[in-house]
């Protein structure tokens, strides 16, 4: 396997941001697809690599892993800021295919991301399912509304967050996951598998169980683990293993 850390500049974003990618080089070990792994907040293109064995099971799959940079945007065309969501969706994925020459197939395409980039794993996947054949939340923010109307957010986050969502910080259909998921299902479109995994003391984990009680009902192949563990990199590298099993098996 090779990493890779590309350095471009980018016309959505208007500026130079950076994309890591781990991405096989020998001749047939390529066959495993495509996992955009998506970073969480105060993290960067890098974390995963650093912190995580995700070398370890892109070898073992033979998959390319695409991980790009998008700061605290919350994987969101911003109130006031940057058009993130655009950049993620299509910009990124079109850069991608002509640098590495990746094949396109919706069936061996995922995405996955942990804390603020398990809520943009979901939509994306909610958004655009015909990319994305499966999608992995780790710790994920599964109810926006909820976390925006969390009264421990300091006036620090709350400014952060209006940049984002605008000064009501109110959650539009587009940017509400349940919503999304909603919408495929009536307007009976692909669906993609989900999986969704939080620890049980995780200060995210009463949202996650609420969603996992909602998706129950619904048509979509969903899955749902949670095991003891906090919101930390001990419990997603603990997961990435449970993570590729539910994408390769």
């Amino acid at each position: 396997m090779a990493l890779l850390t590309v350095e471009t500049g980018s016309p959505t974003l208007r500026m130079t941001t950076t994309v890591n990618i781990i991405s096989p080089v020998d001749a047939g070990t390529g066959s495993g697809g495509t996992l955009y792994l998506l970073h969480g907040a105060g993290d960067n293109a890098s974390t995963w690599h650093r912190l995580t064995t995700a070398e370890l099971y892109a070898s073992q799959y033979g998959c390319t892993v695409i991980m790009p940079q998008v700061g605290r945007s919350y994987y969101t065309d911003m109130e006031y800021g940057l058009d993130y969501f655009r950049y993620i969706t299509q910009e990124l994925p079109e850069f991608c295919a002509r640098l590495l020459n990746l094949e396109t197939d919706p069936q061996k395409t995922f995405i996955a991301g942990l804390s603020m980039g398990g809520y943009g794993a979901l939509k994306c996947a909610l958004t655009y399912p015909e990319r994305y054949s499966k999608v992995v939340s780790l710790s994920g923010v599964t109810d926006l509304q909820k976390r925006l109307n969390d009264p421990h957010m300091g006036p620090e986050m709350s400014r952060e967050m209006m940049g984002v969502f605008g000064n009501g910080l109110q959650v539009k259909p587009d940017q509400d996951i349940r919503a999304l998921a909603d919408k495929l299902v009536k307007d009976n479109r692909a669906l993609p598998a989900i999986l969704t995994c939080c620890g049980s003391e995780d200060p995210f984990a009463e949202m996650n169980r609420d969603f996992a009680s909602y998706m129950e009902t619904t048509p979509y192949d969903f899955r749902y683990v949670e095991t003891p563990g906090m919101h930390e990199w001990r419990f997603w590298e603990r997961h990435l293993k449970t993570t590729f099993d539910f994408l390769y098996n």
